[in-house]
């Protein structure tokens, strides 16, 4: 195996896919980035066995061939090089010689054949704007459980797609429950898809094509992988079971007694400065009336804190708490000005949507459970 390559090239080919290098290493073959040169350019790739990402880059070949380099140190290399061609050479003694301008470096190769294989990339389904499905991956991330958690089915994001070029993006740790649609571009599904990825990993990839103008989604063979793709990146995540996610629609209320309006910026600064006073699961209360919200927090002896801002009210005044966290990561996801708080009772679940000063539908919904309180 012998290449040249341009040092910034390498160095964002490498950064890239280093994202799928796992952080414990089962066996010593996983710790490596794959580098294989053909006639088609050089192309590297990562994994952990759940997730994989594979990068290729225009270069100068004078040999193909296939090599196994330590990741870590590959990225490390590249980003300190001069800028300068970089070359690639691999020695009979099984070593890859790494040279740039008047740096050489001798890499040792990790056991090739024990490097998994991974599968081709499958069949499109449709396409989407990245920067808006990355967005709208972290408007729906925040409610996922944590990977850690006992019921490990809700530390995944529901992904459904219908034919007529709607996708849907949901997730729930089962105090909370996002949900975003956004448009979607068909290629070949005739018929309604839903799967349930991983949501850090999901998260992650998405974030990585957000500069890509539009990726195209990819499902495997009986919907076990997703994969994304856009110019010469793909990422590829192994699917969750489907079985254990909630039918989150039926979670989603349609009857209130009370809808007040809130302008977004001073809620958020208003919940931030009462929660100061907050002990580890406490609540903020919020009184609604007819013009304004009373944000409480703290009782008894302990430190508290109010402050009052202003709202409209469509229906009854109400009095309701909510985890301060919970409720500061839905504000977070609205991209309008003004906000909803729909509410049922003092107990019922409460959804918060953004108003669009357009009249366009709610795109996303976060609905949220009320803490109940010895008043």
């Amino acid at each position: 195996m012998k290449f040249r390559i341009e040092r910034d090239v390498l160095a964002d080919v490498v950064t890239w896919v280093s994202r799928t290098l796992p952080s414990r290493v089962p066996f010593p073959a996983l710790a490596g980035v794959l580098v294989e040169a053909g006639d088609d350019g050089v192309s590297f790739t990562t994994t952990t066995q759940d997730t994989w990402s594979h990068n290729t880059a225009d270069a100068v070949i004078g040999e193909p061939g296939t090599a196994l380099i330590s990741g870590r140190l590959l990225v490390e290399i590249a980003r300190s090089l001069p800028a300068q061609p970089v070359s690639f050479a691999l020695q009979s003694s099984g070593r890859v010689e790494v040279t740039c301008g008047a740096a050489s470096f001798l890499l040792p190769t990790l056991p090739g054949d024990e490097y998994p294989p991974l599968p081709s990339l499958p069949q499109a389904v449709g396409s989407v704007d990245a920067g808006v499905f990355a967005a709208a991956v972290a408007q729906v991330a925040v409610a996922s459980a944590s990977p850690d958690e006992r019921n490990h089915a809700y530390a995944g994001i529901r992904m459904e797609i219908e034919p007529d070029g709607r996708l849907t993006l949901a997730a729930t740790d089962r105090y909370r429950l996002a949900v975003r649609e956004l448009p979607w571009e068909p290629v070949a599904a005739d018929q309604p898809i839903a799967v349930t990825i991983p949501g850090r990993e999901f998260l992650d990839a998405t974030k990585a094509f957000a500069d890509a103008g539009t990726v195209t989604v990819h499902l495997g063979e009986a919907e076990t992988s997703l994969s994304l793709a856009a110019g010469t990146r793909q990422t590829g995540l192994r699917l969750m079971d489907s079985a254990n996610f909630p039918k989150f629609r039926s979670l989603l209320p349609t009857q209130f007694v009370s809808q007040p309006e809130i302008e977004v910026a001073a809620l958020k600064e208003a919940l931030k400065r009462v929660s100061l006073v907050l002990h580890q699961d406490s609540a903020v209360r919020l009184v609604f009336s007819a013009d304004e919200v009373v944000l409480k927090a703290g009782t008894g002896d302990e430190a508290t804190a109010t402050e009052t801002i202003g709202c409209s009210l469509q229906g009854e005044g109400l009095d309701v708490a909510f985890n301060p966290r919970f409720l500061a990561d839905g504000l977070a996801g609205l991209t309008d000005a003004h906000a909803r708080l729909s509410l049922q009772s003092a107990e019922k679940a409460a959804v918060l949507t953004g108003i669009d000063p357009d009249g366009g539908g709610e795109v996303f919904r976060y609905l949220l459970m009320p803490v109940r309180l010895n008043r």
